[in-house]
């Protein structure tokens, strides 16, 4: 041993030097597969970012496939019990809890996650989305592609849904489905749609391309009509306590890559997976897709008025969260 390592090993031990501690490690919760393309291609990279930019202060450790809570409605309280750190939560399965956002729900308002994604959080950025928002530490807030109409039957007109029994992941898309005349039916979640259908539970669902390749719908759906019914709102949220708890350089780094710069990775990701789902699935040939013209497009617009109505009406300042919320798509999308 040297001299120089002799003294340099006195000086720790009598607290003279700094010794770097050890990492701390953030547990971050997903109800999705550890090989599906939320979890796999954006939520991992993303902890793998934050954690390379910490230089050594912070960890995230990935809990995949409900391993801390399978449920997807559990991933909030998961965060809130601080059983886990972090979580990809949908505001759907928690109603009343982020009411503000689910004006993403609402139908042809959404054109992509590309576009509503950084929307979301500029709505958050600017004060419209308030309540549960501030109770957390936001990270990040992003919207799926726009979901359609999954079936078993064929549904080319609105007509068609009447009294078919349709599941949607928010309440604001359930009151579309029942000014469509369809049986709304809510509390199933991703991962028990499929069974679902299978067992004639419900006829089938809104959803996107990305959750039928996901969630293995397309072993039991046999149409998909590309109708704009509404997208689903999601947040990747962490314990603020925790947040408050770490050091500067750990925050920077978990700064760094959330908010719009996580919302803008988010919706393009999301985008060019949905591409890759549909050639997917299709290739197989048991989907038909139903592409409604303009006559027919202006006649689900008209079908489903009714759910933005009542949404501006039922919602403190709907008007004015309705209309931020379309100026800041136009924006994104101008902006993409």
């Amino acid at each position: 041993m040297t001299f120089m390592t002799r003294l340099l090993g006195a000086a720790a031990a009598l607290g003279i030097i700094a010794v770097p501690a050890s990492a701390e490690t953030l547990r971050f919760s997903s109800f999705e597969p550890p090989v599906a393309h939320v979890t796999k291609e954006i939520l991992t990279p993303w902890a793998e970012d934050v954690s390379a930019a910490s230089d050594g202060e912070l960890t995230i450790q990935m809990f995949a496939g409900g391993s801390l809570g399978r449920n997807p409605a559990q991933q909030l309280q998961l965060v809130e019990d601080g059983v886990a750190d972090i979580a990809w939560v949908i505001p759907g399965y928690s109603p009343g809890r982020f009411q503000e956002s689910t004006v993403a729900e609402l139908p042809f308002l959404i054109p992509s996650s590309t576009a509503g994604s950084p929307a979301m959080w500029k709505m958050y950025e600017d004060g419209h989305f308030k309540g549960d928002f501030d109770k957390l530490k936001m990270l990040g807030i992003f919207v799926s592609y726009p979901n359609s109409i999954a079936s078993r039957k064929e549904v080319t007109v609105p007509e068609d849904m009447n009294g078919l029994k349709m599941r949607a992941p928010g309440p604001t898309m359930l009151s579309a489905l029942e000014a469509l005349g369809s049986v709304p039916v809510g509390g199933i979640t991703g991962p028990t749609v499929a069974e679902s259908i299978s067992r004639g539970l419900i006829d089938g669902t809104f959803t996107q391309w990305g959750a039928i390749e996901t969630f293995r719908m397309g072993d039991v759906i046999t149409h998909f009509n590309t109708a704009p019914l509404g997208a689903t709102p999601m947040l990747v949220v962490m314990n603020k306590a925790k947040y408050d708890s770490l050091s500067d350089k750990a925050k920077a780094a978990i700064d760094k890559f959330s908010g719009a710069t996580f919302s803008e990775r988010f919706g393009a990701s999301f985008d060019a997976n949905i591409a890759k789902a549909r050639d997917e699935l299709l290739s197989k040939g048991t989907i038909t897709v139903v592409e409604p013209d303009e006559t027919q497009l202006e006649q689900w617009k008209e079908a489903v008025a009714i759910a933005t109505q009542q949404w501006i009406e039922q919602n403190e300042n709907g008007q004015a969260i309705h209309d931020a919320f379309v100026k800041a798509v136009a924006e994104a999308q101008g902006t993409n």
